[in-house]
């Protein structure tokens, strides 16, 4: 199982590689607008999801690499086992509350609605709060380890839906644009 889960582990970087190659494809077309632009910028509905889709990939980048460092740096602290649990569990749940507060602001501050995959990365965050919340408790507090695998499972499907809802804003402008290229062909 462990192999599958490292196999995937490296479907899904290479995934975000090519997603983050796209944004910065677009970061190379539409320059710092992405991040300053404008009210007027959000002249429709598709400059809307445009701008929510950035947000949202930026911030998955940002917090995935922290959250990873983040991770690394408790599993390498010495002291007590179940301190060291505490406070792993407890460091998760605060960079995934940090991730869902950064993305609402960034939206309201930018001044975009949220796209449907901005949407999709709130609820699997949530979801993922609860996963850590409830391994803090079953095994920082009593000391039950059997929810292990429900919570690697459920992390992994919080994971690929992240990693497949920003996959769709891309996919949907390639395929336009291979439409628009062939149809001028």
């Amino acid at each position: 199982m462990n192999d599958i889960l490292y196999g995937l582990g490296w479907v899904l970087k290479g995934i975000e590689l090519l997603i983050v190659l796209f944004w910065l494809h677009k970061f190379s077309t539409m320059r710092w607008k992405l991040f300053f632009g404008q009210k007027k910028d959000l002249s429709s509905v598709h400059h809307h999801e445009l701008y929510s889709c950035f947000l949202a990939a930026f911030s998955v980048l940002v917090f995935h690499l922290i959250g990873s460092e983040v991770d690394q740096f408790t599993l390498s602290l010495t002291m007590d086992k179940v301190d060291q649990i505490k406070l792993f569990y407890t460091c998760g749940i605060i960079v995934q509350f940090s991730f869902a507060m950064i993305l609402v602001c960034l939206h309201l501050v930018r001044g975009c609605t949220f796209s449907p995959t901005a949407r999709i990365c709130m609820y699997t965050t949530l979801v993922y709060i609860s996963l850590l919340g409830m391994q803090l408790i079953a095994r920082g507090y009593y000391d039950y380890h059997a929810l292990s695998s429900m919570y690697r499972m459920g992390g992994w499907m919080c994971n690929l839906m992240v990693v497949t809802a920003l996959c769709t804003y891309p996919i949907r402008c390639l395929k336009g644009y291979f439409r628009e290229k062939y149809a001028m062909a």
